[in-house]
């Protein structure tokens, strides 16, 4: 997420209109780490000049509506109006996305949509290239 986030700020657009980030909720709490959550939180306040356009949770499980509750009411009204949350079946889910111009295209395909990632690390590898050419 980190690397990902650094390389999106390299495009004027995205530092001006905001991120867009879509995310995939654990299926239980089990899953969930309170510390590894602080420490992302932690890590990424205030180091990243990013704007948030929109973070969208996909198949929020109650916990976590719970917990959205609860932070939106400690945030900022802009930054409370940027979170969005989105449930039902996967077409379901991808037919709301779809609402906020994110296509089915942009989705992975794990969650139902059409963007394999079988090709992440070839991408990397890419990045990496470049940015050694560049020192």
């Amino acid at each position: 997420v980190w690397y990902a986030i650094h390389v999106a700020l390299e495009d004027e657009n995205a530092q001006k209109e905001g991120m867009v980030i879509v995310v995939k909720c654990c299926d239980s709490l089990r899953q969930w780490s309170v510390k590894t959550s602080k420490e992302m939180a932690g890590n990424m306040q205030g180091a990243l000049p990013f704007r948030l356009g929109c973070f969208h949770v996909c198949h929020p499980p109650s916990f976590v509506n719970a917990l959205l509750l609860i932070t939106r009411l400690l945030l900022p009204k802009k930054l409370r109006s940027r979170i969005r949350k989105h449930k039902g079946t996967h077409e379901e889910v991808i037919d709301s996305l779809a609402t906020y111009c994110i296509p089915n295209s942009a989705v992975p395909e794990i969650w139902g949509g059409e963007l394999n990632l079988e090709g992440h690390s070839e991408w990397l590898e890419a990045r990496r290239s470049t940015e050694n050419g560049r020192c």
